[in-house]
């Protein structure tokens, strides 16, 4: 009778922790460069998971929780500028390496957009302050304004009604000037007017 090997005389446990560190396998907190950039944080197997930090060559910067490899859950991602400043991007929620959830994301021209998300598009309930001054307050659908919706102007105007792929579209109010006195309602379509009734300015501005 061949005498036992000497793995038939360890723990299970053990046995597994050393087929994993053979083969890279690893599992807790570590800091893992790679050509690309680096990752610090929770691992499972051989994947960034739980909280952890990657940062990429580019200059991004993703904060936040992960599972099995994919940004999910809550994190903030930023760019590092050469001179040293760091410009946010988008901070909310994430699912499968998605923008999905609540979130706020920053964009290049200065505009601001904080509401729901769903696979990387903005959809569902959402604010957009633009970067000239307007408001956007209203329903999203694939990036777009889409449903019912306000829209104030930078010059203090305001429309409130349907919204179809990003435009004025369906039934509506438009509110001309920052007052409001004159209220021009109707129909609209990709941003235009197609009939409408406009009230008289009140007596003494004729």
């Amino acid at each position: 009778m061949a005498p036992p090997h000497v793995t038939d005389l360890l723990p299970r446990s053990v046995i597994d922790g050393m087929s994993r560190r053979a083969s890279g396998y690893s599992t807790g907190v570590r800091c893992q460069r790679y050509p690309g950039g680096r990752y610090q944080g929770k691992w499972l197997g051989l994947q960034p998971h739980g909280f952890g930090v990657k940062q990429t060559s580019s200059g991004l910067v993703y904060e936040g929780h992960w599972q099995r490899g994919q940004r999910h859950g809550t994190g903030t991602l930023r760019r590092k500028e050469l001179g040293g400043r760091t410009e946010r991007i988008y901070v909310g929620q994430w699912r499968e390496d998605k923008r999905s959830g609540e979130g706020k994301q920053f964009f290049p021209d200065g505009s601001v957009y904080f509401g729901q998300w769903v696979a990387d598009q903005r959809s569902g309930q959402g604010i957009l302050w633009q970067a000239d001054g307007g408001i956007y307050v209203g329903e999203w659908l694939l990036d777009k304004m889409h449903g019912k919706g306000v829209l104030i102007t930078a010059t203090g105007s305001r429309y409130v009604g349907q919204f179809e792929g990003g435009c004025k579209s369906g039934s509506g109010v438009f509110y001309h000037g920052s007052n409001g006195q004159r209220a021009q309602r109707g129909l609209w379509s990709k941003d235009i007017c197609i009939t409408s009734l406009l009230s008289l300015p009140p007596e003494g501005n004729i």
